[in-house]
């Protein structure tokens, strides 16, 4: 490896970690803004809908803007040492590149940030911020050794990632939209079914409080909470599945990781069924979802000749 390479590398690593900041202050910052965990449960639910300002400590919002801004800067500088080393280090070019794209158009978001109102800015930041953080793991495996996963497995896997970005986009919407404490219990919302519209997946329609200031979920909360349950139940499955396929090909410590993560997430996803979650239990669902995301991508990576 070139000093170029080892420099982009080290460059890469430290970015990455301070993407697992960045992503773990958004989500802090997208659930506290909602209520979750508050004291005058529920009516402080929703409460950034009806015009107040989230209380938290400042300098969760000073960290924030400072990690972010130091983000957007280590984006420039990999796409541009990147693309000085384009000839040796040809697979991080492109990589590189949709980073910083990503990192622009957050950077474009964050003007409409402050309207909790329209749920795709909140699907936005999350969706975004994740696939910052699986492009900068996916430019550090190209320079770790890393054995191959059984090539029978491999596409199996990548179809277990694919399942698990979509429940984490499933539940980016229930969190956009105020629904996951809509259904509280482990029954669920009796008769939701019965309500349900596909209206409720839009993520461009626009929220809305009662005229006395109030949130109050509805159809749209009750079906995205339930898809959102729903569809966890073969995931969770396919991930244990997966896990056991992985031990019995003797990468017993990857599946056994796999299917603790998936019970992990089960036992959290029972705790945030409560009516009024503990903030930390959701922030440990979310970083939950985003380390099975990393642990599939880096099963499913197939090394190939050092850059």
């Amino acid at each position: 490896m070139t000093d170029g390479n080892r420099t982009l590398h080290v460059l890469i690593a430290l970015t990455f970690t301070l993407m697992v900041a960045v992503v773990m202050l958004s989500a802090y910052m997208r659930l506290s803004a909602t209520g979750l965990g508050c004291d005058n449960w529920p009516d402080c639910y929703g409460r950034i809908l009806a015009g107040h300002a989230p209380h938290r400590p400042e300098w969760i919002n000073i960290a924030h803007r400072i990690a972010a801004s130091a983000m957007g800067l280590a984006a420039l500088a990999i796409a541009t040492l990147a693309w000085r080393l384009r000839r040796t280090a040809h697979r991080n070019f492109p990589l590189a590149l949709a980073l910083f794209g990503l990192t622009a158009f957050l950077a474009a978001l964050g003007k409409w940030t402050h309207d909790a109102r329209l749920p795709a800015v909140a699907l936005g930041n999350l969706l975004g911020g994740l696939g910052m953080l699986l492009l900068l793991w996916r430019m550090h495996l190209g320079y770790s050794p890393q054995t191959a996963a059984p090539s029978g497995l491999r596409g199996w896997i990548r179809i277990g990632l694919m399942l698990v970005a979509a429940q984490a986009a499933l539940g980016g919407m229930t969190s956009a939209n105020f629904a996951v404490s809509s259904c509280a219990g482990l029954n669920g919302c009796e008769g939701w079914l019965q309500h349900a519209t596909l209206a409720a997946f839009n993520p461009f329609h626009y929220l809305g409080v009662t005229q006395e200031g109030s949130f109050v979920p509805g159809a749209t909360q009750q079906t995205l909470h339930m898809a959102h349950r729903l569809l966890a139940l073969p995931v969770v499955a396919y991930l244990v599945w997966l896990g056991i396929g992985l031990f019995r090909e003797k990468w017993r410590r990857s599946g056994q990781l796999l299917i603790a993560v998936a019970a992990l997430q089960v036992a959290l996803g029972i705790g945030a069924a409560t009516g009024n979650p503990p903030l930390f239990l959701v922030l440990l669902h979310n970083a939950a979802a985003a380390f099975l995301l990393l642990a599939l991508l880096t099963f499913s990576y197939r090394p190939r000749d050092p850059t």
